[in-house]
């Protein structure tokens, strides 16, 4: 059986892509898993595509918050705390790309990125804390982007520094938070095959995999086998780290 079974797992951005793929994966493990979308109607969405592969009995439930209001994450948190009784696993997954361009970019879109990808994970983070705490510890994943260490190549300003601001706020989590029990570590992916990359145009995929030694994106179920490994006991003695999973385009 699974260490993850009976642990209370919260995913935020759990309606698509990679996200989607970590509820599934989580939920699989025998754990109760949360998810959070924007909306009623995207966490609706997504809700009905994961009952189609979860069998009717697992415990997912998907909660509304937008993670880019100043009470987003405190919101999110008390709700699927309350529900479950308590939260042992968060995985800060929620994140936006915004535009590419630095020359057009708006202060109103940078600040709104910066809110999602990372001003929600930290609250998000100290939220979900204190009810780590009480249950005597946890562990909490970072999704942050191989973008944050390379400057990005397919991203902008915005996203790239949101994500390296991930990888630094992950270490001075895992400070603060280890003689609490909780562990604080980070993916990094890079390029995933998604139905939001899956639509790049085929110059820009081509040029990210000739940047790629293993030459091909990354498949989801790749990122989440990396946050179940850190989010699981073994994975105990780990904390404050950046996994890389990236086929091998950035060897920091």
């Amino acid at each position: 059986m699974s260490d993850l079974a009976g642990k209370v797992v919260l995913v935020t951005g759990g309606t698509r892509g990679i996200g989607s793929e970590l509820v599934r994966a989580f939920a699989a493990s025998g754990a109760s898993v949360a998810f959070s979308g924007t909306s009623k109607e995207s966490v609706a969405e997504a809700t009905v595509r994961l009952g189609r592969s979860l069998h009717p009995s697992v415990p997912v439930r998907g909660f509304a918050a937008d993670l880019a209001e100043p009470d987003g994450p405190a919101y999110l948190v008390g709700q699927v705390a309350a529900a479950y009784g308590g939260i042992d696993v968060l995985v800060c997954n929620a994140g936006i790309a915004g535009s590419a361009d630095p020359w057009t970019m708006e202060a109103a879109e940078w600040d709104r990125i910066l809110a999602v990808n990372l001003r929600s994970a930290f609250f998000c983070a100290r939220e979900a804390a204190a009810s780590m705490r009480i249950r005597g510890g946890g562990s909490i994943v970072n999704v942050a982007s191989v973008a944050g260490q390379i400057g990005g190549a397919a991203t902008g300003p915005a996203y790239v520094a949101s994500k390296a601001g991930m990888i630094g706020l992950t270490k001075s989590l895992a400070r603060h938070m280890a003689d609490a029990g909780i562990r604080v570590n980070c993916v990094a992916p890079a390029d995933i095959d998604t139905d939001m990359t899956v639509n790049w145009p085929d110059a820009l995929r081509q040029r990210l995999v000739a940047m790629t030694p293993l030459g091909r994106f990354g498949q989801v179920n790749e990122v989440s086998g990396a946050v179940l490994f850190l989010a699981g006991d073994a994975a105990s003695f780990i904390t404050g780290q950046t996994l890389n999973v990236n086929g091998g385009i950035y060897m920091g």
